[in-house]
């Protein structure tokens, strides 16, 4: 957008479009969830009159695993409840400017002054649950906020049923006029702190499974979107897994874009959170917001 236009017009296009993108986005992939769900059970229906057809009782059996996933969501309040109990502490974090004097002279530090979230949960579905954050315009605290999802699994998971799955975008906005023509690095310090619990029990005539993804992404608008720029900063997933344990990281990424000199640009920086849960007993959350110790941000952006 050329100098015509006001920052201010540009920040009513940008953040617009954003919204417009991750409201379609999430609404295609509630819609897919949906078809997913009905064709798993459609299958479900197919499987058990062949299984029984060959003379195995799949209701005991399920019966049974009901028991058994009975017994792992007490197990599961436990861990929960340790896991959060270690949050209550904020950990020391040491903001040294070791990166700042390795940066070339005229390297620009930038600050977020824009902040979504988006999550393609849905209050009427007991599978899963996210925190809610609008978009806001004024950020403080460095834009560090407390957010979270999990998934959970109900049955026995055969066939792809009793899935719950939620992806969760959180989209950070950075506002940068180059003084020249050129390409720019676009470095983005991504921070987290929180844990992550990934805990499924599969069997024989079970098809459990859990899995948690975190991403970093970066992405520049100066007269068109230039491209996104993926990372993933941790993932778990298994059949058999019963794992929990803190994610703090503090992680770089570095892109580069041609930016036309005096005309505004719109850096984002999204965090995805993904968790994905099947079966009973399976479950997947990432917690980036119990007590002082967990949040997530992207502090600042370094442009040279």
């Amino acid at each position: 957008m050329k100098n015509r236009n006001s920052l201010h017009e540009l920040y009513e296009q940008v953040t617009r479009q954003i919204i417009d993108e991750r409201n379609q986005e999430m609404a295609v992939l509630i819609e897919e969830k949906r078809r997913l769900a009905e064709n798993a059970q459609a299958q479900y229906r197919t499987g058990i009159d062949t299984i029984n057809g060959v003379g195995l009782n799949l209701s005991s059996l399920e019966a049974l695993d009901l028991e058994l996933s009975a017994t792992s969501d007490k197990e599961l309040l436990s861990i929960e409840t340790q896991m959060d109990e270690q949050s209550q502490q904020p950990l020391p974090t040491t903001e040294l400017d070791i990166e700042g004097a390795l940066l070339p002279e005229g390297a620009k530090q930038l600050t977020p002054g824009w902040l979504a979230a988006f999550s393609d949960d849905k209050a009427q579905d007991p599978l899963t649950e996210a925190t809610t954050i609008t978009p806001q315009t004024i950020i403080g605290g460095g834009a560090c906020k407390n957010y979270f999802n999990w998934a959970k699994g109900k049955g026995s998971g055969l066939w792809g049923t009793g899935a719950g799955k939620i992806q969760s975008w959180i989209d950070f906005g950075f506002w940068f006029k180059p003084n020249a023509t050129r390409y720019y690095n676009v470095r983005p310090l991504f921070r987290l702190r929180g844990y992550v619990i990934v805990k499924a029990n599969d069997g024989v005539f079970t098809s459990k499974w859990a899995e948690i993804k975190v991403t970093a992404r970066i992405n520049v608008y100066q007269y068109n979107w230039k491209g996104w720029h993926s990372v993933t900063l941790h993932n778990e997933r298994g059949a058999n897994i019963n794992i929990n344990h803190r994610v703090d990281i503090d992680q770089h990424t570095q892109s580069s874009y041609l930016l036309a000199g005096g005309d505004w640009a719109f850096i984002r920086c999204s965090i995805g959170l993904y968790a994905y849960a099947r079966g009973g007993g399976s479950y997947a959350k990432n917690d980036f917001a119990t007590g002082s110790a967990n949040y997530l941000c992207v502090p600042h952006v370094h442009v040279f």
